[in-house]
């Protein structure tokens, strides 16, 4: 079994960040990577979103931010459970698309998420990015339905604690 590990970003890893933000399969999904990279150089001062380093055998090679939903101020998350948290990641090393890291390091993160006390993930892809639903997928999320959410259309998608579905 693979074994991912997840650190906390610092301002050290920002020029890696940076390079893989303005890779083209990042790119389309995040945008403007100038403005994704202040926007993640911001998380660092900020509790309400977590940013990580996703590292497999100790070298990086994705990111993945995790957002307390409780706190957030969009119409479209409303009416989640409570201890919801959401999730947005890439992954930034090339060679290693397409080859089953992205459910497996979700599906790790998330459980730890459970171990902390979160009670459901949320992920909200573009309804178009059909790689990133196929990953979701396969990491366990179940389809909510498409919403307009303050970052455009999306197609929510969440992943409860295993307690939660035993009820």
């Amino acid at each position: 079994m693979t074994d991912y590990a997840f650190r906390a970003v610092t301002v050290a890893d920002l020029p890696l960040l940076a390079e893989w933000l303005e890779r083209p399969h990042v790119r389309r999904w995040w945008g403007d990577h100038g403005e994704a990279l202040v926007s993640i150089e911001k998380h660092l001062r900020d509790a309400a979103v977590e940013p990580y380093m996703v590292m497999l055998d100790g070298r990086d090679f994705a990111y993945i931010q995790v957002a307390d939903l409780d706190v957030e101020d969009d119409a479209a998350l409303d009416g989640q459970p409570e201890g919801t948290c959401g999730i947005d990641q890439f992954i930034g090393v090339e060679t290693l698309l397409g080859k089953g890291h992205g459910p497996a390091f979700m599906a790790r993160f998330c459980q730890e998420l459970f171990e902390r006390g979160k009670n459901r993930v949320l992920v909200d892809p573009h309804p178009d990015n059909i790689f990133a639903i196929r990953a979701y997928t396969k990491a366990g999320f179940q389809r909510l339905g498409e919403t307009n959410t303050n970052y455009g259309r999306a197609l929510l998608m969440a992943l409860d604690r295993q307690e939660n579905d035993r009820q």
